[in-house]
């Protein structure tokens, strides 16, 4: 079968690897081998493409990861739950970070959900198990692809100029439930509790542009109840200046 040979390659690259890495930083290995006091916090997509290590350049053990289909954060979710408590409560990060990235298929669904809505005038029924799960799932999402096309004004009539489904529609969606998912962490008990305690601890929010592998900064942090994070950049980095140049 394929998959068995994907998964010997697999094992293979992993026994170089873990020979590479013994000889290059054994300090490292015996360090990691004690435990882990990684400093931030990750909640990002499940996306294959992104990689919270790779992108940010650091080693293993600097992130706490936690992530799922379009890093989200429902209240009644007992995994991310869990995965933002421990990180707050027993490895006392200093950062959470939300990153969405571009191209995020969890994001495009509920647009097309939001916009199949508005067009027919009615909800989706879901015919399948798999669709109630994924429909509930990005429901929030859903609700703010909703209130875009609203605001564009192509709700019912996409012919209007505005596509629902252009990559930079779908980057401002991204932009938007990265900023909600930063307000419901930011919400939580959990990080409540810990800024009137004292603690240490911001929560930002970020976009991973998979086409030039840059990551960019909202700079809607927040360091406290109703206190923003001191900005990381200066000012909110720019959709454009995150991804190629056009051709000319």
């Amino acid at each position: 079968m394929p998959s068995t040979e994907l998964l010997r390659d697999i094992l293979t690259s992993n026994a170089t690897y873990a020979d590479a890495f013994s000889k290059s930083d054994p300090a490292l290995l015996q360090r990691l081998a004690k435990g882990q006091s990684p400093r931030i916090c990750w909640l990002g997509c499940s996306d294959s493409r992104v990689s919270a290590e790779l992108s940010t350049g650091v080693a293993p053990g600097s992130i706490f990861v936690h992530r799922n289909i379009a890093q989200c954060f429902h209240p009644n979710d007992p995994s991310a739950l869990a995965a933002i408590t421990y990180a707050v409560q027993q490895l006392k990060v200093e950062a959470i970070i939300v990153c969405g990235h571009t191209g995020c298929g969890g994001v495009k669904a509920a647009m097309m959900q939001a916009q199949t809505e508005a067009i027919q005038g009615s909800p989706i029924v879901p015919t399948t198990e798999g669709d109630k799960i994924i429909s509930g799932w990005v429901a929030p999402i859903k609700a703010l692809a909703a209130s875009q096309l609203a605001t564009s004004g192509a709700e019912a009539d996409p012919s209007k100029g505005y596509d629902p489904l252009s990559a930079l529609s779908l980057a401002e969606l991204t932009d938007h439930h990265v900023a909600e998912t930063v307000r419901l962490v930011s919400e939580s008990s959990i990080v409540q509790d810990a800024w009137k305690a004292g603690a240490d601890l911001a929560v930002h929010g970020w976009v991973y542009h998979v086409a030039t592998a840059k990551l960019r900064d909202l700079d809607i942090g927040l360091a406290g109840i109703n206190k923003r994070a001191e900005s990381l950049l200066g000012q909110a980095s720019s959709y454009a200046a995150s991804e190629p140049p056009e051709d000319n």
